[in-house]
């Protein structure tokens, strides 16, 4: 990538969290961290908005699907790619503007390739 594209990832688990920040900022990309929800909406606020969201599903405090229709009712948040990267896909629909999904145990690559592919410029 000739530019770092900014990714928001949003991951409850500190141990993953700080290996998907590792992975994503030895690949180039800019990487800011949010422990739940609404900590990750409290970033979607401020600007600049990432180039892409990593999220979670299950988190305590604000979940991914709670983000979610919170993203899908912000006008500015409408184009916004997010990926889940989440175990509980399976057992539950996906909410809307899912972009991608990538599954746990996550496969390093295949989260890069996936953000690659979404944060693409048109």
């Amino acid at each position: 990538m000739c530019t770092p594209n900014l990714v928001l990832l949003v991951e409850d688990h500190a141990d993953s969290r700080e290996l998907l920040e590792e992975f994503l900022t030895l690949e180039g990309f800019t990487v800011e961290t949010a422990g739940n929800g609404l900590s990750a909406w409290e970033r979607l606020s401020r600007p600049p908005l990432p180039d892409a969201v990593l999220l979670d599903l299950m988190m305590p405090v604000m979940s991914g699907w709670e983000l979610m229709r919170h993203v899908r009712e912000d006008a500015r948040l409408s184009t916004l790619p997010v990926v889940v990267v989440s175990g509980a896909g399976s057992s539950q629909p996906l909410p809307e503007g899912i972009r991608a999904t990538v599954p746990k145990p996550v496969d390093l690559f295949e989260l890069r390739a996936t953000l690659e592919r979404v944060v693409s410029p048109t």
